[in-house]
């Protein structure tokens, strides 16, 4: 598999470029929760039986009519899930990879702690014991030395 798209070519990656490649598995992650927060969704949708009397005749029929519909919903959503949890696994080895051929072990610990850690620059800064803007520079050179192979 290869693991730059056309776009992007080891030699011209610029720190931009290089940013947004490291950010795909935050990112990926983000959408599997998301999935995940709408399975839970459906699934509470389907155990929620509210009685509502009327006066006026009503068949039997499923929650909210749509059972089925949901069902299938969440099977479709579960597969997508499990595909998306596969990808993220082969991003993270990816990415993992990448930051752990970083030389400096500051600046790798940076690299993990934001793009596999998610974390932000204001807890790097305060977990690493530095400035904000002495993490900015870091993070800055720590790019500029990373190796994409």
């Amino acid at each position: 598999m290869a693991m730059f798209s056309t776009a992007f070519t080891a030699a011209t990656m610029t720190n931009k470029d290089k940013i947004k490649y490291l950010k795909r598995y935050i990112n990926l992650d983000r959408e599997i929760e998301r999935k995940l927060e709408e399975v839970a969704r459906l699934r509470s949708k389907l155990t929620r039986v509210t009685e509502v009397y009327s006066t006026e005749p009503r068949g039997g029929g499923t929650i909210y009519g749509k059972t089925e519909e949901i069902l299938a919903k969440i099977v479709d959503l579960e597969k997508e899930i499990d595909a998306d949890v596969d990808r993220l696994i082969e991003v993270r080895d990816s990415i993992k990879s990448i930051i752990e051929a970083v030389e400096d072990d500051r600046e790798r610990l940076l690299l993990q702690y934001r793009y596999l850690d998610g974390k932000t620059f204001e807890w790097i800064a305060a977990e690493m014991n530095y400035s904000w803007r002495q993490i900015h520079r870091l993070h800055s050179r720590a790019l500029t030395n990373l190796k994409m192979s």
